[in-house]
């Protein structure tokens, strides 16, 4: 067995999909860092402009009454105006103490990143029948799949690590040269560090499911079509008419476990959104063994 997962181990990191798409997300996180570098401004005439703009906007608030949200949903016109500009901070220097929200907001890209190796990983060699070459020099299923499998995790896992590692450091010299730093503190980089695991076995979750939807249809596209139909299509049609069955729907655990606590499910942790995730997983890891142990290769 350790023979076959180095032998799928090497595979996977020689594709070129995995390579170009890491060269292409490491590309964009460097120029990002530059972006932001000289986008944090730190003259004095900076810091005035942006405070002005920022009280422009309140005085806007305050004559139009809120911005035109009904009175009575107002208590106190004031703190309302305040709390609708706090997001226009006066100082226009980039916070590396934002980068919690913005690693968090990475979520979701790298997710597909793993969706798509997840199923460009097998389906490619249900194209190329490569999985036929496989089979004549070990030919329990089983085996073969579970080995696939394990080393796409183990890549996956370390893969969206390290590029959330590189997009914490390509931001950073933003805010050391040209930014703010002042939160950052050990309990700043325990939160990043919880939040990068949390968002890495979400991707190690939607790689496995990317992985077992393409080998009961075969392809890479159908894991990706199937993926696409069901979190833009079929998961909003469940909150728009069952919203009570919101607490079973994976987009929704998803965000419950990288967010920590969602409205629309009161009283569920993230340990039960990860483990309800882990099942849909391990379920349709188990459905993709049993049809590729029955299905002919051809």
């Amino acid at each position: 067995m350790s023979a076959l997962f180095g032998v799928e181990l090497r595979r996977l990191l020689a594709r070129r999909l995995f390579r170009l798409t890491t060269l292409l997300v490491v590309a964009m996180f460097v120029v990002g860092g530059v972006i932001v570098f000289f986008a944090s401004k730190t003259s004095p005439a900076e810091f005035e402009q942006a405070a002005s703009e920022r009280e422009a906007v309140f005085e806007s608030c305050i004559n139009s009454q809120g911005f035109g949200v009904p009175s009575e949903e107002i208590e106190d016109l004031e703190r309302f105006c305040r709390e609708e500009t706090a997001a226009m901070s006066a100082d226009p220097r980039f916070d590396y103490g934002e980068m919690t929200d913005n690693l968090t907001g990475l979520a979701f890209p790298l997710l597909m990143l793993g969706w798509l190796l997840g199923a460009s990983f097998i389906g490619a060699e249900w194209h190329n029948r490569m999985l036929t070459m496989t089979l004549t020099w070990e030919p329990r299923r089983t085996r073969v799949l579970l080995a696939k499998a394990g080393a796409l995790a183990l890549v996956v896992a370390v893969w969206i690590l390290v590029l959330e590692v590189l997009y914490a450091a390509a931001l950073y010299p933003a805010a050391a040269v040209n930014g703010i730093t002042d939160s950052v503190d050990t309990a700043f980089w325990r939160e990043m560090a919880s939040i990068a695991l949390r968002v890495d076995a979400m991707s190690v979750i939607a790689a496995l499911l990317g992985f077992s939807l393409a080998t009961i249809g075969r392809n890479t596209a159908a894991a990706l079509g199937a993926g696409f139909a069901y979190l833009a299509v079929i998961e909003g049609l469940i909150r728009g008419f069952k919203p009570v069955w919101s607490r079973w729907l994976i987009g929704d655990n998803v965000g419950l476990f990288l967010v920590g606590e969602l409205n629309t499910m009161p009283g569920r942790s993230r340990a039960d959104a990860m483990a309800l995730l882990l099942a849909y997983a391990a379920g349709f890891l188990a459905l993709a063994v049993g049809f590729f142990r029955q299905r002919e290769m051809t």
